[in-house]
């Protein structure tokens, strides 16, 4: 009977031992972090809408809706917000894609 016990309390301390707290991911650098000064490889996460715009008058040639899990490379720059190129983008000479509104990066994803 001592033995069971004993054998007990020693899988129990290992159980409790190994079962450390896994790190929860962190989180990305908020919208005027510098670390969006680079274009980064980015997924997204929730559906938003992208514009292609004249940068100089900042009219809409065309929108397009990015879907959930959509593979894009983005950049945070200081007079377009979040500028972005994707294969499902079809760049026109003059223009940019741009996402507006999104002052976070709540719909993004590594």
């Amino acid at each position: 009977m001592k033995t069971n016990k004993s054998w007990l309390l020693v899988g129990l301390t290992l159980l409790l031992t190994s079962t450390a707290a896994t790190p929860v991911s962190a989180s990305l650098p908020g919208y005027y972090s510098s670390y969006w000064y680079k274009t980064r490889t980015m997924h997204v996460k929730k559906a938003v809408t992208a514009y292609q715009i004249n940068p100089v008058t900042w009219k809409t040639h065309a929108k397009k809706h990015l879907k959930k899990g959509t593979k894009i490379r983005i950049a945070n720059t200081a007079n377009l917000s979040w500028t972005l190129k994707s294969s499902k983008l079809r760049t026109v000479h003059g223009y940019q894609w741009v996402v507006k509104k999104h002052y976070n990066t709540s719909w993004l994803r590594k």
